[in-house]
């Protein structure tokens, strides 16, 4: 509600810029807006064909996968705002913060039938979500203060990279 997370962390380091589709809830595929797409080469991955071995460990200089994980994994869609359109997006491209739309609905075009395709950004679900989790509800559910609740969120706005929280 505030703003304070740190949208070129959430953009570049996040999956929350991803798009996705309204119509199934699954992450917009390029295959879906662009015809007989293929997944993009991967620089900081090595990926292994069907029955290839991995170098040993001690020359292992990055992320390995086989070629069927590579192809399980695909690429991604965020929308960005400079081009105003979709951009495919490969794990690679994950760690470079761009000017991705975290918010809004944007709609594209089915490569195969034509039809328009509703996306939003993973971040714009989760924070409509999140929506119905106020301060007084929060404070409800955790029998703590409305008070304490807000200035739990303001500290950890303010100590963006010493804190650590645990799940599970």
């Amino acid at each position: 509600k505030e703003k304070l997370y740190d949208a070129g962390f959430v953009k570049g380091q996040t999956d929350l810029p991803l798009l996705v589709r309204m119509d199934n809830l699954k992450l917009l595929k390029p295959q879906d807006i662009i015809k007989d797409y293929r997944p993009k080469a991967l620089k900081g991955t090595q990926v292994l064909k069907e029955g290839e071995k991995a170098p040993a460990p001690i020359k292992q200089n990055r992320q390995i996968v086989t070629e069927k994980l590579r192809d399980e994994w695909g690429d991604f869609v965020a929308w960005n705002l400079d081009t105003n359109g979709p951009e495919v997006i490969t794990r690679d491209d994950a760690a470079i913060s761009k000017n991705y739309a975290l918010e809004g609905e944007f709609t594209v075009q089915h490569a195969a039938s034509g039809e328009k395709i509703r996306a939003r950004p993973v971040f714009d679900l989760v924070k409509e979500h999140a929506s119905h989790f106020t301060p007084e509800v929060v404070s409800d559910i955790c029998h703590v203060s409305k008070a304490a609740v807000i200035e739990l969120g303001r500290e950890i706005a303010k100590n963006k990279s010493k804190v650590l929280i645990a799940v599970g």
